[in-house]
């Protein structure tokens, strides 16, 4: 692990908590997934994790070849991942949806004493099990510095002003923050928070390696996703608060809400003091799955590890499918080594940048990154209902989540690989060297531009051309001869609603029938006259219509 050499925190000590490799294994738990025809057959009853107050675990899974190996192992509690998936329903029944990945998906505790390798390759070599992988070590993404009082210079480098004169974000879009929590009474916070769940699950005797232990509430799933730590609540207010009120800071959205959900848990290094988040690669998937499954269109992710795992990748998998936008950190060892769950596909990995549009020391690189964004000094909301700036890659992350909720405040219609193609497209280039290519793997395709993506996000109406022509050139005779119009309004106007601007050229002559309306689109080449009659340039005023003005009739047409 790197050393801290910028400056911030503990000079000498890691930026890191967790290694990668054997480092980040979590001794004496296991995480599987059954085959489908496995799971479904279960006669054992297995709960999702621990209720606060008590224990409830299985030992057992009821299937006689994989129990003799849970045995031999020691195996202390067997808790399902993820929550059920809400049932569906089938002639008047709730019918239980297929077996998936994530419904397939335990975390099996067994005696630290045997080694997690061991007890992977003796479990995947079962018939009944389709993977079988260590819990591993996740951590946010922050670097640990002074907490200060400086300007918000992210929001201007990113154009937020100007986006804020399109949109400020709708109470209708919900970013999930997969953090520590949220500071639950924060004055700029309260207001935009949606009903989260805590998820941590650590159980009674929590394994961390020396001199880390754990604090506050490690040990039970609740409702009750209360930051105690403060980074949560740090990338929650630069995603969205209350702002233009004089107090406080402002959020890259205002009015957008936030979904908290905890999967790290306090952490406090003894010899050094220093507090972290920490959690499992086990409760964070279980936390992706529950944002998605809660309202989440876009997800938050400040936190990783050096080790891909199926687990978290299934979850990742399960949310973009559900159209939820996913963010997350690339990381702070300053290496070019992948970090996850930002190199898994179709997630928007984050680098960070320093006020100067330079890199910072310890945003990780790699060809899987997509942008950068303010990471370095970033002030927002803390926990205890304060304000710090912090640093990291974990401060960068939120700058483009919030951003994807601006998208889809100004456009609900896109798709989440809509929303970060356009993140991508309107980003502006960054470079080290003036021949680097972009998009590189230091920047992806540079520095976000909110003002930039909501112009190319907004939706835009067709332009409807108003033509008018008086009453001295309308004659309405019986016979109808006439070959284009869409709205006829007898004796007094012809209006024509086109899709989109273009010169129209009206006839020498008008012979029109006032019988009732008929509604048509004008070819894009209108012509009112036939054969023999191309027509000439009406002698009246032309008028472009107004598509945000009031019409009464939705046809282009106002009396």
């Amino acid at each position: 692990m790197p050393p801290n050499n910028d400056g911030n925190g503990t000079p000498g000590e890691p930026l890191t908590v967790f290694g990668g490799g054997s480092d980040d294994i979590i001794p004496g738990e296991v995480v599987l997934r059954l085959k489908p025809e496995t799971a479904g057959a279960l006669t054992v009853s297995v709960p999702t994790g621990p209720s606060r107050g008590g224990q409830g675990f299985a030992s057992d899974f009821g299937v006689s070849g994989l129990d003799s190996v849970l045995a031999d192992l020691g195996t202390r509690s067997i808790t399902a991942v993820h929550t059920p998936a809400p049932p569906s329903a089938e002639q008047g029944f709730a019918v239980a949806r297929d077996f998936t990945p994530l419904s397939s998906t335990y975390k099996v505790r067994f005696d630290p004493a045997n080694p997690v390798t061991e007890a992977v390759e003796r479990l995947a070599s079962l018939d009944e099990v389709e993977t079988a992988e260590p819990n591993r070590y996740r951590e946010s993404y922050v670097i640990p510095n002074d907490p200060s009082y400086a300007q918000q210079w992210g929001l201007a480098k990113i154009n937020c002003p100007e986006a804020w004169n399109v949109t400020t974000g709708s109470p209708g879009v919900t970013v999930a923050v997969v953090d520590t929590g949220v500071d639950l009474n924060h004055p700029q916070l309260a207001p935009l928070l949606r009903p989260g769940r805590d998820l941590v699950d650590w159980g009674p005797n929590p394994a961390v390696p020396s001199p880390w232990v754990l604090e506050g509430d490690f040990a039970g799933v609740d409702d009750d996703p209360q930051d105690e730590v403060g980074h949560g609540t740090h990338v929650a207010g630069t995603i969205a608060c209350l702002s233009n009120d004089g107090t406080g800071v402002a959020g890259v959205t205002w009015q957008c809400r936030l979904l908290p959900v905890r999967v790290l848990v306090r952490a406090r290094n003894t010899v050094t003091g220093r507090v972290s988040g920490i959690g499992s690669s086990a409760d964070i998937a279980a936390g992706i799955r529950w944002a998605a499954d809660n309202g989440a269109q876009v997800i938050n992710l400040s936190l990783g590890g050096s080790t891909d795992t199926t687990v978290e990748r299934d979850a990742i998998a399960y949310a973009v499918g559900r159209g939820v936008v996913v963010v997350a950190a690339m990381g702070n060892d300053g290496t070019g080594n992948p970090s996850y769950p930002a190199a898994y596909p179709d997630v928007i990995a984050v680098g960070a940048v320093d006020s100067t549009d330079k890199r910072a020391p310890f945003s990780q690189t790699g060809t899987h990154i997509d942008v950068a964004a303010p990471g370095v000094n970033v002030l927002s909301t803390y926990w205890d209902d304060t304000y710090a700036s912090l640093s990291g890659t974990s401060m960068a992350s939120p700058h483009v989540a919030g951003l994807a909720a601006l998208i889809l405040s100004a456009n609900s219609a896109l798709s989440s690989a809509q929303v970060g193609q356009i993140i991508r497209d309107t980003a502006r280039p960054l470079r080290d060297d003036p021949a680097d290519p972009v998009p590189n793997d230091r920047y992806g395709s540079g520095l976000i531009d909110a003002k930039a993506a909501l112009e190319r996000a907004r939706p835009v109406p067709p332009s409807r051309l108003v033509v008018v022509c008086p009453t001295r050139t309308v004659l309405c005779p019986s016979l109808a001869i006439i070959s284009c119009p869409t709205h006829i309004v007898c004796p007094t106007q012809i209006v024509i609603t086109c899709l989109r601007s273009f010169p129209v050229l009206c006839p020498t002559r008008t012979v029109l029938d006032c019988s009732p309306v008929s509604i048509r689109l004008c070819p894009p080449t209108l012509q009112c006259g036939g054969p023999g009659d191309p027509g000439r340039p009406l002698e009246t005023d032309f008028q472009q219509y107004d598509p945000y003005g009031y019409d009464p009739y939705g046809m282009g047409y106002t009396p």
